[in-house]
C-alpha cells in the first residue's frame, strides 16, 4: 500500500515537470476548434503553441500567410485555452477559430499545459524527431 502511495506521489511529480530538450513528447491527444482528434505522433517534426491572445493572432496571421505551412513542415498547431473561462471558449472562441483554414489543437487541460515550455509574450516551437524533443524555440513570430 506504501509503496503504491508513493509511486502514486512520484508520477505526480514528474508529470509536473516541465519538457525540455531530450525528453519525449507526450503522444497527447487534442480536439481541435472542430472536435476531432487531433494527435502529435512519431511523425510530426515541429509544435507551435500560443499561450495568448496577441501570439495567437501572430500566428494565426503568419499560417494564413503562408498555407500550407503545416502540411509541408509535418507541424501542428496548438493554442492554450487554460485561462479562458469555458463559456467564453464555447461562446466565442471555438466560432472564431472555425473560421481559421487550418485546424488548431486546442489545450484544455490544465496539467498538460503546466508541462507545455514558455516564456510570457512568446510563441513556443518545438521541434522534434521522432517524438523526442530536439529543440525549444521561444519566438515573438514565426
Amino acid at each position: 500500500m506504501k509503496i503504491t502511495i508513493l509511486l502514486l506521489f512520484l508520477s505526480g511529480i514528474s508529470f509536473a515537470n516541465v519538457l525540455k530538450v531530450g525528453d519525449i513528447f507526450p503522444s497527447n491527444h487534442f480536439s481541435d476548434q472542430f472536435e476531432k482528434k487531433l494527435a502529435i505522433t512519431s511523425q510530426t517534426k515541429e509544435i507551435i503553441i500560443s499561450f495568448s491572445k496577441k501570439n495567437g493572432k501572430a500566428v494565426k496571421a503568419f499560417l494564413e500567410n503562408h498555407k500550407g505551412y503545416l502540411k509541408e513542415r509535418q507541424a501542428v498547431y496548438l493554442a492554450d485555452m487554460t485561462s479562458a473561462p469555458s463559456l467564453a471558449i464555447s461562446l466565442f472562441m471555438k466560432p472564431a477559430l472555425k473560421k481559421y483554414g487550418f485546424s488548431v489543437g486546442l489545450i484544455e487541460d490544465d496539467e498538460i499545459a503546466e508541462r507545455l515550455p514558455k516564456v510570457e509574450g512568446k510563441t513556443t516551437v518545438i521541434s522534434l524527431e521522432k517524438m523526442t524533443i530536439k529543440s525549444i524555440k521561444f519566438v515573438d513570430r514565426l
